[in-house]
């Protein structure tokens, strides 16, 4: 029974290695058409002769641009519908390199080369090969492909998601851009499914900024309808548009803030002394018009406080001067006192530790040998 079951299983195996073999030649047999319809449509172009300016017709006037073709694609779910939209492009753009529904889905199955993508492949091309299945297609037609590539590949529970996302407050523009909300927004709106007009407002609107959307609401002319959604994508555009044009207008227009005086340092500045003007009646003396004796000036200054030495104000002395602490206004024996005594702190060496009395020397000869 053991060898029964051996032999079993290495029929099966081959079986399965054949079959993937097959899959394999199907496949280099796709590439080596598509090959070859290039190059029959390079050779059918006749060669430009730079010098010899060709007429144009109408069909060149018309002809389309050679669109990107899609990458390779892996199985990863973050990127197949990027994929699926890549291939959709080409196909739009070149519908006559393609003559029936399975030529579609053989080109994009060409680029499932590698992971997931490759093995979903195999398995398409294994269930055609079944007898129960021969002649038959696995899929009807390019829709019925992108359908179930979409079961495969799109992004799992997507529509779940969106719906608890837009239930919740995650999704609200905060601090982020317009673009930037409504694209997520519409993002969302399409995977959760949502058709009724009124609810897509409701949603919109909740999630707008509340600026944005207290003025869009409150529009006297042309407010937007609460059950037209394009109508408030555009009203919001309008409304953020304006604000960041205001803003632009009201900062170029702002002159530089005016620049104020203010001292450095601890010292306080102070306007210099007022000097009373001398009150003469006439200074040039004449034989017959001499000049008076102004007692009363001198009187007045002497009966003045006099100023201090340090800062040149009146009331105080130099000892009790407020800037006395302040270098700028230390004199030249000032800073040199200061100096000194500074040093002399660095140059201090500490002192010995004093030595206890037992520990004193009692020998006189110890004592001599010592300060030799």
């Amino acid at each position: 029974m053991d060898d029964d079951r051996v032999v079993h299983l290495e029929e099966t195996v081959a079986l399965l290695q054949a079959r993937d073999v097959e899959n394999q030649n199907k496949l280099d047999h796709i590439l080596a058409s598509l090959a070859r319809l290039t190059s029959a449509q390079t050779e059918q172009t006749p060669p430009v002769n730079r010098d010899v300016p060709l007429p144009t017709t109408e069909s060149q006037k018309t002809r389309r641009p050679k669109p990107a073709a899609p990458p390779e694609f892996g199985g990863d779910r973050a990127k197949g519908l990027a994929f699926l939209n890549s291939c959709q492009t080409y196909i739009r753009l070149c519908p006559d390199e393609f003559c029936d529904e399975q030529t579609k889905i053989l080109w994009a199955m060409s680029y499932m080369k590698t992971d997931r993508a490759s093995k979903w492949s195999a398995r398409i091309f294994r269930w055609e090969q079944q007898p129960e299945h021969s002649g038959h297609n696995r899929f009807l037609d390019w829709d019925d492909f992108c359908c179930e590539f979409k079961k495969e590949f799109a992004p799992a529970h997507a529509d779940t998601i969106a719906l608890n996302r837009l239930e919740s407050a995650t999704y609200y523009q905060k601090n982020r851009s317009l673009d930037d909300y409504l694209d997520e927004f519409l993002d969302l709106v399409a995977d959760s499914g949502y058709t009724d007009p009124k609810t897509i407002v409701l949603k919109f609107r909740r999630g707008l900024h509340s600026s944005i959307q207290n003025a869009v609401a409150t529009m006297t002319s042309g407010r937007p309808s609460d059950s037209n959604p394009e109508q408030w994508y555009s009203a919001a555009r309008t409304v953020d548009e304006n604000r960041a044009s205001n803003e632009a207008f009201t900062s170029s227009s702002r002159g530089p803030a005016p620049t104020s005086f203010k001292p450095t340092g601890t010292s306080t500045f102070r306007s210099p002394p007022v000097v009373a003007p001398e009150r003469h009646a006439h200074r040039t003396p004449t034989p017959g018009n001499p000049v008076p004796m102004d007692v009363d000036r001198f009187r007045k200054a002497a009966s003045l406080s006099p100023l201090c030495f340090r800062c040149k104000q009146p009331g105080h002395f130099g000892k009790d001067c407020p800037d006395r602490f302040d270098v700028r206004t230390l004199t030249t024996d000032e800073l040199q006192e200061i100096l000194e005594s500074r040093l002399a702190q660095l140059d201090a060496v500490p002192s010995e530790p004093s030595v206890p009395v037992e520990e004193k020397v009692d020998d006189p000869q110890d004592f001599y040998q010592g300060n030799e």
